[in-house]
């Protein structure tokens, strides 16, 4: 399709669209209308809503298959994995069982289905079939086989249901005026659901299958639009220059009430494409604000080399040219910049298409924020942050670049978003399955080339070959689920993979893309000097790995269990000390495993039946500390209780089916001394379906004690 014809196209469906007297879900006119499948639909398409924060303040909320064991941040299970039989309930519906999976009470819409389509093993690529029940209906609504329905394979086609790499992502919009359920008919297995909820008195129209056929033409033209994506329109300026350090490209827009509306990129002349596309840097301000500043590579996906690809906000064509469509708004004034911070010089053309823009009360600024970290190694686990903000504004998208130096799996990490009162809650309101179900996609298999997708909202754009070894990109645009945040947000995602080790590094650089409203806050500073940097690469990493498989993995101020005296233990109770050889010759008897022994050896207790307990004392002891134990995991694990001084502190279960290391590490809370120590006792206690005889083992790596004592003058 012709660029002519696509602006043609684009004004058709606008003009059908308010001819319809269709209006965004969030603009006023909503509030007025009503929430209604047609105007989801056209707020796809609409990128001006998306520049404005919500007027109808729904929260974007999110359910999933995640691991129950995962509580909080402070407990061992935080990063638990085996996400994805997680679910709220069964009950009994039309004299079958099902599994709720969402439910939610007062007007909604959901926006967003992932679900893996292959159940409970690869063979298995037919499932369950899905339930979505609305208004407290006991008929439902929608009743498909889940992984045709996500696939686009059911009455919902692509773009609104497609297949990814072994997933599906539904897109259809289903608004609902007082309630949904969403079920399986047989066991939950990997899936993720995004939806608003709106402010009690929305008026909303719930989904029926004849609003659905009467949106067909609707539904048809927004679905080109998404494919074919046509460019923006407005008025264009472009330069082209060889950029130096001392030489940008500067593209200046004024006049009240603009918006940049598209900005196309392309670099050429250049020896090294990976660096160029790391050093030459997009920035930006509107109204004197700096907004953005992201290397161009990882602003468009492009990490490691320049590769094509097809997205509603994000573009590369095949000639190298990189195109973004995200409307960019101002009321004075913007600027954008692009600059080299390599000492390679670099041609480079950008094109900036600028067009009226009505700015608004609720009105917000483009942000473009990027973090790169040196090479993080992959045990302990913990939260890699994406941003924190302060503020009022909406998440529309990410990019994750990931540097793997082995061929295996790297990205077993979970996202966790919080947003408002989550952060004082301490529990995300987004916590998912695993990194590549959050970019729309499934494992199973260790990833190639062959795995490569771009969809409107989702992209695995690179995958490294061999089996994903080297630079690995994925990129994610949310329009319907974006996430808006009154006061504040944080977005992480687990620093976790298939082989959690000491002596296994990856690379990570990733770009939040977000509005907000002026003057929000955020943690991520410009970094010039890891842009200017020389690219990492698989060699610099494999030294890394090299270096540290020489070295003793050691937790820091650790009280290593091997080297302290029992001091209590009841009859039947054993102890031996065993070594780094121990635990490598268990982990790979088991085959799947994670974790480092601190100081290369533990003690491994073992109880012969329930009421058994063993207790250690740490002596020298004279304030408030916070403690930590860390321990195996294993299928000869228990149930204890753990008492700190005759105080139980915490009940913890040990067992898992795979053998690995407490991460983080079992928080016994803060504890006084008593005459000037702690004494730590574990006790066996009973645990249902678990006969009370059962012998049961423990591995005491270490305990750690917390305090103030080094910082005190």
């Amino acid at each position: 399709m012709k660029n002519s014809k696509k602006r043609g196209f684009v004004k058709f469906v606008m003009a059908f669209g308010l001819l319809l007297g269709l209006s965004c879900g969030t603009s006023q006119k909503t509030l007025e209308q009503g929430v209604t499948l047609a105007g989801l639909l056209h707020e796809m398409i609409d990128r001006e809503t998306i520049t404005r924060f919500p007027e109808s303040e729904y929260k974007a909320l999110q359910v999933s298959s995640y691991n129950r064991e995962s509580v909080s941040p402070d407990e061992p299970g935080w990063f638990a994995d085996s996400d994805g039989v997680g679910f709220i309930r069964t009950e009994e519906n039309n004299g079958k069982t099902e599994w709720v999976l969402m439910e939610d009470e007062g007007p909604g819409a959901i926006t967003k289905i992932w679900a893996v389509c292959f159940y409970y093993g690869l063979g298995n690529t037919t499932g369950a079939n899905i339930n979505i029940y609305l208004d407290g209906e006991t008929t439902p609504t929608i009743s498909a086989n889940f992984f045709k329905l996500v696939q686009g394979k059911d009455f919902v086609k692509a773009p609104f249901g497609d297949e990814s790499t072994r997933a599906g992502n539904l897109y259809l919009p289903i608004p609902y005026a007082k309630s949904c359920k969403v079920t399986m008919d047989d066991r939950a297995f990997y899936n993720i659901i995004n939806y608003r909820k709106y402010p009690e008195g929305t008026p909303v129209k719930t989904f029926t299958m004849a609003d659905f056929k009467a949106t067909k033409a609707l539904r048809k033209e927004v679905g080109d639009i998404l494919v074919f994506t046509p460019d923006a329109e407005g008025k264009k300026a472009s330069q082209t220059k060889i950029l130096t350090m001392e030489d940008p490209i500067v593209a200046q827009a004024f006049g009240s009430g603009g918006a940049i509306k598209q900005i196309e990129i392309k670099l050429s002349e250049m020896k090294n494409i990976a660096q160029a596309l790391r050093s030459v840097v997009l920035r930006a301000e509107f109204d004197g604000e700096q907004t953005v500043w992201a290397p161009v590579g990882d602003f468009f996906n492009n990490v490691g080399k320049s590769h094509p690809y097809q997205m509603w906000e994000r573009t590369v064509r095949p000639d190298g040219t990189m195109i973004c469509r995200w409307t960019m708004p101002f009321k004075d004034g913007a600027k954008v910049h692009l600059e080299n911070m390599g000492a390679e010089p670099v041609k480079a053309s950008m094109v900036i298409t600028r067009d009226d823009y009505e700015w608004t009360d609720n009105s917000m600024y483009f942000h473009a924020t990027w973090r790169m970290d040196d090479p993080t190694a992959t045990f302990p686990i913990y939260d890699w942050n994406f941003l924190e903000a302060k503020g009022k504004g909406l998440i529309v998208g990410d990019e994750w670049a990931v540097l793997n130096p082995i061929e295996g799996w790297w990205g077993e990490g979970d996202e966790k978003i919080y947003v408002d009162d989550d952060i004082e809650a301490n529990f995300p309101s987004h916590f998912g399955t695993g990194t590549e179900d959050y970019y729309g996609w499934a494992g199973g298999v260790v990833p190639t080339s062959a795995d490569e997708f771009s969809k409107p909202f989702l992209g695995n754009i690179i995958v490294a070959d061999p089996n994903s070894k080297g630079y690995n990109v994925c990129t994610r645009t949310r329009v319907l689920d974006a996430i808006p945040f009154e006061r504040q947000i944080k977005f992480d995602i687990e620093s976790s993979c298939g082989k959690r080790s000491k002596s296994h590094f990856l690379q990570y650089a990733q770009t939040t893309f977000w509005y907000a409203m002026p003057g929000a806050t955020h943690n991520r500073p410009a970094l010039p000097e890891k842009a200017s940097a020389k690219v990492p690469t698989v060699a610099d990493l494999e030294k890394l790995i090299e270096k540290a498989t020489k070295e003793s993995f050691v937790v820091e101020g650790a009280l290593e269990a091997e080297i302290l005296s029992v001091s209590d233990e009841s009859d039947g109770v054993t102890t031996a000390n065993l070594t780094k050889e121990d635990w490598d010759k268990e982990r790979r008897k088991h085959g799947w495993s994670w974790g480092e022994i601190s100081g290369d050896a533990y003690t491994m207790v073992t109880f012969d039946k329930v009421g058994s307990h063993v207790t250690y004392k740490l002596t020298e002891q004279f304030e408030k500390s916070t403690l930590y134990l860390g321990a195996t995991i294993d299928q000869q694990g228990g149930l204890y209780d753990i008492y700190v001084n005759g105080e139980r502190k915490a009940t913890y279960d040990f067992y898992s089916g795979t053998i690995g290391i407490t991460s983080p590490a079992v928080n016994l809370g803060e504890c006084e001394p008593v005459n000037n120590a702690f004494e730590i006792k574990m006790v066996a206690k009973v645990k249902e379906g678990v006969p009370a005889d059962r012998k049961t083992a423990l591995g005491l790596d270490y305990f750690r004690v917390e305090n103030n004592f080094l910082n005190r003058q």
